[in-house]
């Protein structure tokens, strides 16, 4: 991770001018100044949040797709070598210490976020500044989120919760998987009762919260916490499911309830068409936006599950077949990241993070798990996605119900980095890996090696001491 992001008398990250002249930009930061943290006031700190969201995407052009390219729903050969993106050859993936998959961006990214957050935090819970109680939980909750896309990439991990060191200058040994959950959910339980309902994608709301808490929950089999915090969500009147799906992935959506958060750029510099996910996800030639713009053509999604789209769903809306040389066939492309789909003249990219439509399955996934067919929630997201509605009778038992609610949790989030958590947990992960001649040791990433050469108690994930 990048150093010296952390001190309190350093927070260069967070500043972009000196106080004695402050513009008010402090959500806009160039890191070569610096400030002292006595002459940050109050006043300042939600501008300081504002940065904070900023960094906690890093290069998405390497964090977001991480975990999609790494499972089964989505092929690539991105990168113009194989050293980048080939999951068809997994070795050639490049999934190494010597960050070739992105991980060294992805794990700079939520450290830097951390540091960020520890900051604020202490720095309001240190005053007793009860009047900034919002942007002490979205603090909290930016903490929690990016300590739970550590865990989930990397297992334990070390826990930094001071603005005074870096966690690779600490020189000790990682915290345990259990101990970084119990970080996690301390955070998440202090953020819940200081944020406000739902109003907009661009900040943590309790909603948000409650429903990456559910997700979190569901992964570690806990099914009774994870029904409760999903149904929290659900029951909320300031968020609803929306039937102009194309609306969840674009900056410009007005009256979109059912974005509950999103990281997103911009607005950029340059031309939209040119930013990350056009170009990653989108067709190359002869596809080509009015402009005249192009994608790379070189990442697909897997034909089995584009023949899983019912006839009608308004998400195949958002695929496009075509021909790409790099395949040397017809292939189907994923549209959420296109201009061609979403917008023509605001230069912002979206990235998705917590949609509403995760807790009516999850809910949906608890109940086939313990046993039950109950499509009520299944089908309350079916109806917004211009489908006919399913009986219990139409499922042979719970087992079937789980499998078909697995199908739509592709359908819905393909592209949107939930799948390998979902292989994980619907048990899909280890055949997958073997598939490819590797074993549950690749289930998680391997620590880059940049953390390793500067802590040595810092140990590798095992799989990956080569």
């Amino acid at each position: 991770m990048i150093r010296k992001y952390f001190l309190p008398i350093n927070i260069c990250i967070f500043i972009s001018c000196i106080f004695s002249s402050c513009s008010k930009k402090l959500d806009g930061f160039s890191p070569d100044t610096s400030i002292s943290e006595n002459e940050i006031r109050p006043s300042d700190i939600p501008l300081l949040v504002n940065g904070v969201y900023s960094k906690m995407q890093g290069n998405p052009y390497y964090i977001y797709p991480m975990f999609d390219i790494y499972a089964d729903d989505v092929i690539s050969i991105q990168g113009g070598t194989a050293t980048r993106f080939n999951p068809q050859n997994y070795e050639a993936c490049s999934v190494l210490p010597s960050d070739g998959f992105g991980i060294g961006s992805y794990y700079n990214s939520a450290y830097t976020a951390i540091g960020n957050a520890n900051f604020i935090i202490n720095f309001i819970r240190s005053r007793g500044l009860t009047s900034l109680n919002k942007e002490l939980g979205e603090a909290l909750a930016i903490r929690a989120f990016s300590y739970y896309r550590l865990v989930d990439a990397f297992g334990g991990v070390i826990i930094t919760l001071g603005g005074d060191k870096d966690p690779a200058d600490l020189k000790r040994v990682k915290n345990t998987e259990a101990e970084v959950y119990q970080r996690i959910f301390t955070d998440l339980t202090d953020a819940e009762i200081l944020l406000p309902s739902f109003t907009t994608s661009h900040a943590m709301s309790k909603e948000a919260l409650q429903l990456l808490r559910a997700r979190i929950h569901l992964n570690r089999g806990e099914k009774t916490e994870a029904k409760k915090y999903a149904e929290l969500v659900i029951g909320s009147a300031a968020v609803a499911l929306t039937s102009n799906f194309t609306s969840n992935f674009r900056y410009d959506n007005a009256g979109n309830k059912e974005l509950l958060f999103r990281l997103h750029e911009g607005p950029l510099t340059y031309s939209y068409d040119k930013a990350s996910m056009f170009l990653q996800y989108s067709p190359g030639l002869p596809y080509r936006r009015p402009n005249g713009a192009t994608g790379y053509g070189q990442t697909w999604l897997n034909t089995a599950l584009v023949a899983a789209y019912e006839p009608g769903d308004v998400r195949a809306g958002m695929l496009k077949e075509q021909f790409a040389s790099a395949a040397g066939k017809v292939v189907t492309f994923l549209m959420k990241h296109s201009a061609d789909t979403l917008q023509t003249t605001n230069p912002v990219v979206t990235y998705p993070m917590i949609r509403l439509s995760e807790a009516y399955l999850i809910s949906a996934e608890v109940d086939a798990r313990n046993g039950v067919v109950d499509v009520t929630r299944y089908n309350q997201l079916r109806q917004k996605r211009n489908l006919a509605a399913k009986n219990n009778s139409d499922f042979a038992g719970a087992a079937a119900f789980l499998e078909e609610i697995e199908w739509e949790r592709r359908r819905e989030f393909v592209g949107e980095s939930l799948r390998w958590q979902d292989m994980k947990r619907f048990g899909k992960a280890i055949p997958f890996l073997a598939s490819k001649g590797q074993d549950e040791k690749r289930l998680l990433m391997p620590l880059p090696a940049a953390e390793i050469a500067r802590n040595p108690n810092l140990k590798q994930n095992p799989g990956y001491d080569f």
